[in-house]
C-alpha cells in the first residue's frame, strides 16, 4: 500500500474502521503511517516492505494493485491480507516462519485486516511484470503459474530465508546507497527461495522449520546493537560483552548473525572504521588519530583496512576538508 487519503469509522460499534488506499498520496492515519515507514522501492518492478511491530488499531485498509507476483514471509506473529478472493493468512503458531507467493495475472484489490494489539514480523516482496520479465516468465513454470491469477503456493522458509529475512528487518546502519543496494542483495535472494518452490513438487516435504526467536529476543538483539555502535563496547571482550546482553557468548553470536548477518566482531569493527571516517572528514584529525578511534594501533594496518572498506586511502578522506 502506497498511501491513504480517508478513513471510515463504521457504523457499528466496535467494528474497525476502514480505509480506501489510493497509491501516491501519503498516509493520513497514524497507524497505516507506521505501517508504511519500512517500504522501499529498490527498483523499478521491486518493491520491498517489512514491519516488526504490534498493531496499533483494528483497521481494514484496501487498495488496487497492479499485475505482478506477491511474496508474503512472516518470520513471527500472524499476518492476514487478501489479493481479490484469495485470502493469505499466515501464524508462526502453526509451525513457525512460513511464507506465500500470490500470482496476480490482472489488477485486483489487497485487503488487509490489521487487529489491535496483534504482532507480526515479516517480509513482502511486490515483482512487477518488467521484473518477472527479467526473471524469465517467457517460459517454464514461472509463466504458468503468472497466468493462473490468485493461484498461491505456500511453503516453508529455509534457515537460509529466515536469516535473510531477519537481516532486511533489523539493517545495519549504512549510507543509503549502501543500504539500498544491502536490501536489494537480500530482497532478491528471497525472491530467489520462492521461485525454487514453483520447481518443487506440491507434494515434496518441506524443509524443516527454523526456530524463530522471541520478541524479547529481537528486542535485547536491537539493544545491543545500539550499545555496539554507540562505542561504549570498545575494548570489550566476548564475554562481557554476551553478560551485558544476559546470554552465553555462543548463543550471543548465533543470535547476532542470524538477525544481523554478520559476527559482533566485525560489526564492532565497522563501526569503529565509521567513526573513523566520520573524524577524518569532519573533524580534521590526522591518520595516526584516526587510527585509534578505530582501535588500531598501528596506523599502517589501520590504512590497509581503510582502503579494503572504503576504496580509498584515509589520507584522501581528510584531503576533501
Amino acid at each position: 500500500m502506497h498511501g491513504i487519503p480517508s478513513c471510515a469509522t463504521p457504523a457499528g460499534a466496535g467494528a474497525p474502521a476502514r480505509c480506501v488506499v489510493t497509491p501516491g498520496c501519503l498516509p493520513a492515519e497514524p497507524a497505516l503511517r507506521a505501517h508504511l515507514a519500512h517500504t522501499r522501492r529498490l527498483r523499478p518492478g521491486l518493491l520491498l516492505h517489512w514491519d516488526d511491530a504490534h498493531e496499533q488499531e483494528d483497521l481494514i485498509a484496501q487498495t488496487e494493485l497492479d499485475a505482478g507476483l506477491r511474496i508474503v514471509l512472516l518470520l513471527e506473529g500472524a499476518v492476514d491480507v487478501s489479493y481479490g478472493q484469495r485470502q493469505v493468512a499466515l501464524s508462526s503458531a502453526r509451525g513457525g516462519a512460513s511464507a506465500a507467493l500470490v500470482a496476480l495475472a490482472e489488477r485486483d484489490q489487497l485487503t488487509r485486516r490489521a487487529r489491535r494489539g496483534v504482532y507480526s514480523r515479516r517480509v513482502n516482496l511486490n515483482l512487477g511484470p518488467a521484473r518477472l520479465a527479467q526473471a524469465g516468465t517467457a517460459c517454464g513454470v514461472l509463466e504458468d503459474f503468472m497466468r493462473r491469477h490468485l493461484d498461491m503456493r505456500r511453503w516453508q522458509m529455509s534457515p537460509r530465508a529466515v536469516a535473510i529475512a531477519e537481516q532486511i528487518v533489523h539493517p545495519p546502519q549504512l549510507e543509503p546507497l549502501l543500504q539500498s543496494l544491502y536490501l536489494e542483495s537480500r530482497a532478491l535472494e528471497l525472491a530467489g527461495e520462492a521461485l525454487a518452490t514453483l520447481h518443487r513438487h506440491p507434494s515434496a516435504p518441506p524443509p524443516p522449520a527454523p526456530a524463530a526467536l522471541r520478541p524479547r529476543e529481537h528486542q535485547r538483539l536491537r539493544e545491543l546493537h545500539a550499545f555496539l555502535g554507540s562505542g561504549q563496547a570498545d575494548g570489550l571482550s566476548l564475554d562481557e560483552i554476551a553478560r551485558h546482553a544476559g546470554v552465553n557468548a555462543n548463543t550471543l553470536q548465533r543470535q547476532f548473525r542470524a538477525v544481523f548477518g554478520t559476527t559482533v566482531f566485525d560489526y564492532l569493527r565497522e563501526c569503529r572504521l565509521l567513526r573513523a571516517r566520520r573524524a577524518l572528514e569532519h573533524d580534521g584529525v590526522t591518520v595516526g588519530q584516526a587510527a585509534m578511534v578505530a582501535g588500531y594501533t598501528s596506523a599502517a594496518n589501520f590504512a590497509t583496512a581503510y582502503k579494503r572498506r572504503f576504496g580509498h586511502a584515509p589520507k584522501l578522506a581528510r584531503s576533501r576538508i
